[in-house]
């Protein structure tokens, strides 16, 4: 329904009502008008026959004896040619009277004879006839149940006394509807009588009511457009949203990657760090093989660094150690520093061992050249621990 509005152009929604509005307008005013000349003019009619019923014929009865044929026309112009009252002989086959007034235009004088007055009263036009009698008659001969139901046609059976004629009634034709739908729009526009009051306000109300439906589709179909338009932004927040999540997602994920490299990095500093100290155990225990100041300072300065450093242990959780490893990374820095320099000292030492150890080989050789061969060389149990791999700092 949405998308049936949001195709609707201006134009042609106005094009769609209009047509609608037409047809629609045209109905209201076809069953208006069949309401207002076959409804209400029919009752209206219907109640002024029933009192002519009850009048009529001994008004015409004595005014036709008394030969006062003034009054007679007189009377029968007396409804200003609105409906038609005509008086025959005894069989109804001259006409004697007929109302001769015409009320604005002629309706029923039109085709006014006594082949019409017959084919008429057959039909279902005329209004049910009253005899006229000499004397006139004392009480009604016909009168209708309801102004609602249609009058009977079958002839009454003539009174008692003679008879001296009839009285029709006729009834006015309603005009064609397009006849009376023109005249309603084209006559007088201030004047709202007869049928041009209905046709007005169901003109009125149509106009009015199509200005709403199309009032309230254009309001619809902003409403929807603004919602689409909103809906249009929240997609796209929402595909920004998608954006960064997977962004987070992806950081997330290369932070865990990060955090299992560090723990792997932690593990390897760990067991670089043990390395180093049983490193350090060995050269601690290679000093105390050497006699002398050197050697024993050596020594102390590496037991004080060795009392320094603090190794992680293996049950300590894996989410300690990078906290842990920030910590050593100073010290392990400055040992690092410490440990190149005492490698140089240690160095220059063993040079000098070596130097003082060749001069002693020279100074046995020359003094007991028979027992050289049998000397063990004092050397090798001072190099030995300096000839093992030592590890990179």
């Amino acid at each position: 329904m949405e998308k049936l509005f949001l195709s609707l152009n201006t134009k042609a929604l106005i094009a769609i009502v209009a047509l609608i509005a037409s047809v629609s307008w045209l109905s209201l005013c076809q069953k208006y008008y069949d309401s207002y000349w076959n409804g209400t003019i029919h009752r209206v009619q219907t109640v002024d026959f029933n009192i002519l019923h009850h009048t009529m014929p001994v008004t015409l009865s004595y005014l036709i004896l008394s030969g006062r044929a003034d009054s007679i026309q007189e009377t029968l112009d007396s409804n200003y040619g609105i409906f038609g009252m005509i008086i025959t002989d005894p069989k109804g086959e001259n006409i004697v009277y007929k109302s001769e007034k015409v009320y604005k235009a002629k309706s029923w004088q039109k085709e006014l004879s006594i082949k019409t007055v017959k084919e008429s009263q057959a039909g279902g036009d005329v209004e049910h006839f009253d005899w006229l009698t000499n004397p006139p008659p004392d009480h009604a001969q016909y009168a209708n149940e309801s102004p609602r139901v249609s009058p009977d046609k079958q002839v009454a059976a003539a009174p008692q006394g003679q008879v001296i004629g009839r009285v029709y009634y006729i009834r006015q034709p309603p005009p064609p509807f397009s006849t009376d739908l023109a005249g309603a729009f084209m006559g007088n526009w201030f004047e709202m009588s007869g049928s041009k009051r209905g046709y007005v306000l169901q003109t009125l109300n149509v106009i009015s009511f199509s200005l709403l439906i199309v009032l309230v589709v254009l309001w619809r179909k902003q409403v929807i457009a603004g919602k689409e338009h909103e809906l249009h932004l929240l997609e796209k927040e929402l595909a920004i949203k998608r954006r960064n999540l997977d962004t987070l997602t992806s950081d997330l994920n290369g932070q865990r990657k990060r955090k299992e490299w560090l723990e792997q990095e932690s593990q390897r500093a760990y067991n670089r760090a043990l390395r180093l100290k049983e490193s350090l155990q060995k050269l601690k225990e290679a000093f105390f093989f050497v006699e002398g100041k050197p050697g024993a300072a050596a020594a102390a300065q590496l037991n004080q660094l060795d009392n320094s450093i603090s190794v992680r242990p293996p049950q300590s959780p894996p989410s300690a150690v990078i906290e842990e490893i920030e910590s050593l990374l100073p010290d392990l820095t400055n040992n690092a520093k410490i440990l190149r320099s005492q490698a140089e000292v240690l160095q220059s030492y063993c040079t000098q061992l070596e130097m003082r150890q060749t001069e002693m080989q020279q100074i046995l050789e020359h003094k007991t050249p028979g027992r050289t061969a049998g000397v063990a060389p004092a050397g090798p149990h001072l190099r030995a621990p300096f000839n093992s791999e030592q590890p990179a700092p």
